[in-house]
This record gives structure tokens, C-alpha cells and sequence, in this order.
């Protein structure tokens, strides 16, 4: 899911950003400014730029995870690498068909 304005909105609300790290991460996410010029506009170095940036979409990615799953950067042999992501997609697809089936479920107590 992309982080635009709105999305900005609720990564506020559920999470602790001070407000310059909220302003620098939506002038150089949003709109695409050099990360030098918002350094030297903030006095940070542009290292901290790219961490705030990093940082901000973490967040925001923690925030469409479903409960209990994480992000991972796995570096290892292409078999298991391989067997990873078959595993991981069949949870992700089981986990998706039992919140189809709730989805399903509510509406039809919802219309009886």
C-alpha cells in the first residue's frame, strides 16, 4: 500500500513521530525533495534523512502486517529462500481464505 496524505494521517495517530521527523518524512515521501536540501533546511546530515525516511515507512508497513507477522530480510541459499516464500505465501493465503470466510460470515448475520 502506498503512504500518501491520508496514510500520513494514520501512521500519526498509531505511532510517535516528533513533528519534524513527521514534516521532513512527507517533503521527501510525498513530494520527492532531494534529501540534501532537506538536510541542510533541518541541520541534520543526509544520512538522517534516509533514516527518517526508512524509519517512516517501516511504520507504515508495520501497520498493514496482519497481527503477529513481521518483515524480514532473509539472506541465505536459494533452496531456502525458495521454501521460504512457498511457506509464507500458503499462510498468507490461508490466513487471507479464514478473514474471507468471517467477512462472509458477518454478512450473512448482518442480512438474516
Amino acid at each position: 500500500m502506498r503512504l500518501d496524505a491520508t496514510g500520513f494521517k494514520l501512521l500519526q495517530r498509531k505511532r510517535r513521530f516528533k513533528a519534524q521527523t513527521i514534516e521532513i518524512a512527507k517533503r521527501r515521501i510525498l513530494k520527492q525533495q532531494p534529501a540534501t536540501k532537506l538536510a541542510a533546511r533541518y541541520g541534520v546530515n543526509v544520512q538522517r534523512i534516509y533514516i527518517i525516511e526508512a524509519q517512516v515507512m517501516a511504520a507504515w508497513r508495520d501497520l498493514h502486517l496482519p497481527p503477529g507477522w513481521s518483515e524480514v530480510t532473509l539472506v541465505a541459499p536459494k533452496a531456502l529462500i525458495d521454501e521460504f516464500k512457498r511457506r509464507s505465501r500458503a499462510a498468507r493465503a490461508q490466513l487471507l481464505r479464514k478473514t474471507d470466510k468471517r467477512i462472509k460470515s458477518a454478512r450473512r448475520s448482518k442480512f438474516d
